[in-house]
């Protein structure tokens, strides 16, 4: 570590290595190349250490390349062995949800990661030992459960799904009985892997105000998980995901933290990441009565928008070594259909996207309706009225929870509570069309059915 007077450290978060999103490649890669460019740049901005708040990998079963991917991302936080003058910059981590072994092993991945020192892999422990125990560097085990840099304390709890409401007396507990016996830091730095209610719509959470005892004692709670940036009164913090792992992503301020400690308090400040461009194309189908007129209109569309494309590339966040990085093309179809679905070709429009815009990847997204789909209102008990909005426009969200109540309706085991069976499955959808983890799709449902149906229970899915 340094000799300057203030420390500064880098909160990184959910870098998912390995991830080879929509099955490319290069996709893959982003996901190391995001993380390497954060890193060299947290080394270049003079931080003493690096706290990482879970999802280093992103698939359970860690496979070789993804391993080699994590440890040379670790290896940039290590000073060359030529420069005496440095030391390494230490990497905190916590378990996220995707760091979790997909099978029990002797060993996970963080631990023999923590084993071999490219990073203090910390962890609560909610036995009948202390909560937190401090790191040993001459008898690293394998994990601990805090660590000390200077004027800062660094604690770390791991994913504990829905469990950690119900663990956040035992980590005030754990933090207040590692103070008096270790002495009082100057600063505590708190990491957790959890999602907070309000945060990103239609995706639950914990409840802030279950947070608040711990305010007293943490000046700043590092937290991962939801890949979006942002802070809550001054001590809580997100930095977001590294890269863009679902297109509703792609809007918001991914990056990392610097945070240095003053004589004022701690002064974090958010960097957006190093990653490739998305871009939306959007076509709305109204109107149109033939393929042939459909697709004129639409190639002269991204004809148009390519300087936007452009603009977009040649911004400093979405560039590679200093060129543009080929972008992930969103294809969004909208609107009324009035031909067959099935007179529609979808290689021509992505045809149109590859010739002007050259991207790795179309991922297309069908939101249109057709005048089969219109028939299935005649279906709706209630009509059409009951899922139109003020405009007189057919409203999605409530013609499809009409659809879940009915077909919820039609099993008697349901019959007490229809309208909350609809709901589930109706977030159910929205969470697999967000892509969220199947782990916490499946916490979400398991936790519905033990409320809706307490003498079933609910640990079966």
């Amino acid at each position: 570590m340094s000799s300057k007077q203030d420390t500064t450290f880098a909160h990184i978060s959910d870098a998912h290595i390995g991830h080879r999103q929509y099955n490319v490649k290069k996709r893959r890669d982003d996901m190391q190349l995001s993380f390497l460019s954060a890193a060299a740049e947290a080394v270049d901005r003079g931080v003493d250490f690096a706290v990482f708040s879970g999802d280093l990998f992103h698939n359970k079963d860690v496979d070789a390349l993804a391993l080699s991917d994590a440890e040379r991302c670790l290896n940039e936080f290590q000073i060359e062995e030529n420069n005496e003058d440095e030391d390494d910059i230490p990497v905190v981590a916590i378990q996220g949800n995707h760091d979790d072994n997909l099978y029990k092993e002797d060993l996970s991945w963080l631990e023999y990661l923590h084993q071999q020192g490219k990073l203090i892999f910390l962890e609560a422990d909610f036995g009948d030992t202390e909560t937190f125990e401090p790191h040993d560097p001459d008898d690293r085990g394998t994990s601990a459960g805090f660590v000390d840099f200077d004027d800062v304390r660094v604690f770390g709890v791991q994913y504990l799904g829905r469990r950690l409401e119900n663990r956040l007396d035992d980590v005030v507990e754990g933090i207040q009985t590692a103070n008096e016996r270790y002495g009082d830091p100057t600063y505590t730095v708190l990491l957790g892997h959890f999602g907070i209610e309000g945060q990103v719509p239609k995706m639950s959470g914990l409840e802030y105000s279950k947070l608040e005892p711990l305010r007293e004692m943490v000046d700043y709670f590092g937290v991962g998980h939801l890949h979006t940036q942002y802070s809550i009164a001054d001590w809580v913090y997100s930095p977001g995901s590294l890269e863009v792992h679902s297109i509703q992503e792609d809007s918001n301020d991914l990056g990392y933290y610097t945070v240095t400690t003053t004589d004022d308090g701690l002064e974090p400040e958010h960097h957006l990441a190093k990653r490739r461009p998305f871009y939306t194309v959007e076509l709305s189908v109204d109107g149109y009565e033939s393929p042939e007129e459909l697709e004129q209109d639409f190639d002269e569309q991204v004809e148009a928008e390519v300087p936007n494309l452009r603009d977009t590339q040649d911004r400093e966040q979405f560039r590679g070594r200093g060129e543009r990085r080929n972008p992930v093309v969103y294809l969004r179809l909208t609107g009324l259909l009035e031909f067959s679905r099935s007179r529609l070709d979808m290689d021509v429009l992505k045809g149109s996207i590859e010739k002007r815009m050259d991207p790795i990847h179309i991922e297309p997204n069908d939101a249109m309706e057709t005048r089969d789909a219109i028939s299935v209102l005649e279906d709706i008990d209630d009509g059409k009225d009951a899922v139109t909005d003020e405009y007189g426009q057919i409203d999605r969200d409530k013609l499809e929870r009409r659809v879940f109540e009915q077909l919820v309706d039609e099993h008697p085991k349901f019959g007490d509570c229809p309208e909350e069976v609809a709901s589930v499955l109706q977030s159910v959808k929205r969470r697999h069309l967000a892509e969220e983890p199947i782990d916490a799709v499946s916490d979400m449902i398991q936790g519905e059915r033990r409320e809706l149906f307490p003498v079933e229970g609910g640990d079966s899915v």
